[in-house]
């Protein structure tokens, strides 16, 4: 692995990862930022890279304009004379881990120590072993490593964290409007979609659910790029979701592929070399996916990039099972949605271990973000322990959101949070960008009766009140202007 100098640091980066040297205007380098992302003006981030200013010469508030500006999976490590520090993207997805008493950051907790682990004394380890439960509240399995906050950034002299988003102006609709921030979002995807396919091989997965139609819908044209949308069967529900995609992939006019576990025998050696593979990479224990088990991700051609939808998530508030100022004060949900432990164990006891570190992170809030806190905890405690922690160790890909930018998650947290929470921003959005879309079920529609899939009239009955509920906001919105001439 070829290592880059930069001051009196050595920055390690795997040779299929993208990577850009920051310079100045005059051609003096000042960073690196490794992982892809893509910048405000919709350019991929890389090679010799003269579009971030820097801090030295504009100020860390100019250089924090330009980070809440791109999307992606990424970090970037800053050596100035005001400082040297390490940013992530907004949720953490690149991996960000540090030992400050060796003076190590890192992808994932196995990279970050040459020591044995020291097991973190707040957790039951069996229930991330075994049962689904989660590393949160920026913890790991060790004791002594922490992980980032991706709302902050990590001064590599003192490795303290500081927290600099949401900034005042973070969180706000586009010129005010519901609808000026719909196309704003479905401009910028369509962009950041663009850059990304011009220069990876792109593979899209595609469901029943929501995120990944909000992600075809606000692609544009740009999802013409992706090499390939594909469905994975592992169980009854993905065959909804695969009956479901077929159509939406012929639609949008993209090629599809399903693979069904039925049709695919890995090896069982070959199925136990990549969990022990997945398990050294992250540094523990933690239960692969269905789909490594089973072997599918093989049918992922190796380093492809895959899109996947995540911090679309924050559109639908899913996190907002309670919803208010009240609501928020009652810190006991909260905690109990971080998965610390599986939800049917969750207790007084547990609650009471967790709940002062969690509500000295809510306290960490700007006023002008509190009303937001719920997608805050969601951005940043839930993601980063769970892609954030992951993802790393998908070795044969590079599994990304590009919807993940702060610039987008902002104007999202503006629309009103039950508004989200009740669907209504999806199905806008959806109904803005791929109208044609829209008469195709979700699998919460479709349900087992899959072969109504090839009935016109059926679809038509089965999606009528959701069109019909659409029909009343778009009016509200939009009045009686036309579509995008690009909407599929």
């Amino acid at each position: 692995m070829p290592a880059h100098k930069i001051g009196n640091w050595f920055l390690y980066i795997g040779k299929a990862l993208t990577r850009a040297r920051l310079l100045s205007t005059d051609g003096v380098p000042f960073g690196y930022l490794f992982g892809i992302a893509v910048d405000d003006q919709g350019a991929l981030v890389e090679g010799d890279y003269t579009g971030a200013p820097s801090p030295d010469a504009k100020g860390w508030d100019r250089f924090e304009d330009w980070v809440e500006g791109l999307t992606g999976r990424w970090g970037v490590v800053l050596i100035q004379k005001q400082g040297t520090r390490l940013y992530t993207d907004a949720s953490g997805m690149i991996g960000a881990v540090y030992d400050a008493k060796t003076s190590t950051v890192s992808a994932s907790l196995a990279l970050c120590l040459t020591r044995d682990v020291v097991d973190h004394p707040d957790y039951d380890h069996s229930a991330i072993e075994e049962r689904g439960a989660k590393y949160s509240l920026f913890d790991t399995r060790d004791a002594h490593v922490r992980r980032m906050n991706p709302s902050c950034y990590l001064d590599l002299e003192t490795f303290h964290e500081t927290r600099f988003w949401p900034r005042p102006d973070s969180i706000q609709l586009e010129d005010g409007s519901l609808g000026e921030t719909y196309d704003w979002l479905g401009q910028r995807t369509e962009r950041v979609f663009y850059a990304i396919a011009k220069r990876h091989k792109c593979w899209l997965p595609l469901s029943g659910g929501q995120d990944s139609r909000l992600l075809l819908a606000m692609a544009g044209q740009a999802r013409l790029g992706v090499e390939m949308s594909y469905t994975h069967i592992s169980n009854y529900a993905n065959r909804i979701d695969a009956t479901i995609a077929k159509r939406l992939a012929q639609i949008a006019g993209i090629k599809h592929e399903v693979h069904d576990k039925r049709d695919h025998r890995t090896k069982q050696k070959r199925a136990r070399v990549d969990a022990e593979n997945y398990y050294t990479a992250l540094g523990f224990k933690m239960p692969p996916s269905a789909e490594m088990k089973n072997g599918l991700h093989l049918k992922i051609p190796r380093n492809a990039v895959v899109l996947r939808g995540h911090q679309t998530d924050i559109i639908r508030a899913v996190f907002s099972s309670r919803i208010g100022e009240r609501a928020r004060n009652n810190t006991r949900w909260q905690v109990l949605r971080l998965l610390i432990v599986p939800q049917q164990e969750f207790n007084d006891d547990i609650w009471a271990r967790f709940r002062p570190r969690y509500e000295a992170w809510l306290n960490s809030i700007p006023d002008h973000a509190r009303k937001n806190s719920t997608d805050l905890m969601f951005l940043e405690m839930y993601y980063s322990s769970t892609v954030g922690c992951m993802f790393p160790a998908f070795y044969r890909n590079f599994w990304m959101s590009p919807f993940n930018g702060r610039a987008e998650i902002g104007r999202v947290m503006a629309i009103d949070e039950n508004y989200r929470h009740e669907g209504n921003a999806v199905h806008d959005i959806v109904d803005r960008f791929a109208p044609n879309l829209n008469e195709v079920p979700f699998d919460y529609e479709l349900g087992a009766a899959i072969e109504n899939i090839d009935n016109p009239e059926a679809l038509k009955e089965l999606t009528r009140p959701r069109r019909e509920a659409t029909d009343v906001r778009r009016a509200e919105i939009y009045g009686t202007e036309k579509w995008r001439h690009n909407s599929v």
